[in-house]
């Protein structure tokens, strides 16, 4: 007779790294839209590392059956290994570099797009709210790469990293508080 079992690691952990993680990449690309800094290096230095954080994340969410959460990691992570490779082409200049750049950005913009639009079917009503902004900051940096749109989608850019920055860091904080006190402390928006 076959036993079933489940692995589970007790603690939101994932989550909560795996937010932290993404909330400390996407302020480096508000920032770097907001014209803080003009040296993609920076978030290139850094992309692979975070991406490599955010799949052992996406481990232990599988792990713990949280299917949304590792659809959202799984894709950050992936998206993040490659950026080094990606962005090395793009400042050398090479237009066909661009058009593969865009595609794969937006690609995963879509992504994170249809696993919000899903997460509308669990209670806490905040990560839907992440996910579309997170969405949207993918598809407008996918669109930035296009010369013609350059200049124009910088400032929107800058500002969707930015506020998808701040949602990820206020969850992360709000589920470490949940698990800690054994209530909401910072309200998560959760139905009931």
């Amino acid at each position: 007779m076959a036993e079933e079992s489940n692995v589970h690691i007790k603690v939101a952990g994932a989550e909560v790294l795996g937010l932290f993680l993404v909330g400390g990449i996407a302020i480096l690309v508000g920032l770097y839209g907001l014209e803080v800094f003009d040296d993609l290096s920076v978030i290139a230095g850094v992309a692979g590392l975070v991406g490599l954080g955010l799949f052992l994340t996406t481990i232990v969410a599988y792990l713990n059956e949280n299917i949304l959460v590792s659809a959202a990691f799984g894709m950050f992570s992936v998206f993040l290994m490659g950026f080094s490779a990606m962005a090395t082409p793009v400042l050398t200049g090479a237009p066909e570099a661009n058009v593969a750049a865009m595609y794969c950005t937006i690609f995963v913009g879509v992504g994170l797009l249809l696993v919000g639009l899903v997460s509308f079917a669990q209670p806490v009503k905040i990560l839907p709210i992440f996910l579309i902004i997170a969405a949207l900051a993918f598809v407008c940096l996918g669109l930035w790469f296009d010369a013609d749109l350059a200049e124009d989608m910088r400032m929107v850019v800058g500002i969707l990293w930015t506020i998808a920055a701040l949602l990820a860091m206020y969850m992360a904080t709000g589920i470490a508080f949940l698990v800690v006190k054994g209530k909401q402390v910072l309200p998560l928006l959760v139905k009931a």
